[in-house]
């Protein structure tokens, strides 16, 4: 499969973004931290948004709604990961990255941005009056992010979003069905 046009989309937002004094802090920004501050703004808005259930019970729920799709999104992203081997841009000579990475995994698909619209979906589902798309825009960002600092293409990211996004929806919808059925919720 000739991924040339992959790889030139790529090289071209790292190239503009390494020299945009603008570009580069909020591309970083978006690659490493983005992602979590969406976590946080569902976690909290979910603990926060039924008085009547003790805080604890709050925060378990929230951790087990976003927990288990969370966590099979990032998981298909592993297995796909060692499955394809794609070498990360900067491993294939394209730059340094803008960001300091501790681990160094395969490329295909962003873990990263599975989890950005994992997390855009649940909130969607969840909190559709309170997030809208807003969560889809930061999802957006974080995938535009981690090819913008050089740690992914542009195809990683846009698989990264479809499985985060599919997966999401799904085991968000299984396991409310369970927490229905069993009278948990």
């Amino acid at each position: 499969m000739n991924l040339a046009w992959d790889k030139k989309i790529s090289a071209a937002l790292y190239r503009a973004t390494k020299r945009s004094a603008i570009l580069r802090p909020l591309a970083m920004f978006c690659a490493t931290s983005l992602l979590f501050v969406m976590m946080a703004a569902f976690a909290m808005t979910y603990a926060g948004f039924d008085e009547m259930t003790p805080i604890m019970n709050r925060f378990f729920f929230a951790a087990m709604i976003m927990g288990v799709p969370l966590f099979l999104s990032w998981f298909v992203s592993y297995v796909l990961q060692h499955l394809t081997r794609r070498p990360r841009p900067f491993e294939a000579g394209q730059g340094e990255p803008l960001i300091t990475m501790t681990w160094i995994g395969p490329s295909f698909p962003s873990a990263h941005t599975a989890l950005a619209f994992a997390t855009a979906m649940i909130g969607q589902v969840i909190f559709p009056s309170i997030f809208g798309v807003w969560l889809f825009v930061g999802a957006t960002l974080v995938a535009l992010g981690r090819v913008a600092v050089g740690v992914h293409y542009f195809l990683d990211a846009i698989v990264g979003a479809i499985i985060g996004a599919l997966v999401g929806y799904f085991a968000l919808a299984g396991l409310l069905r369970i927490i229905f059925m069993s009278g948990t919720f």
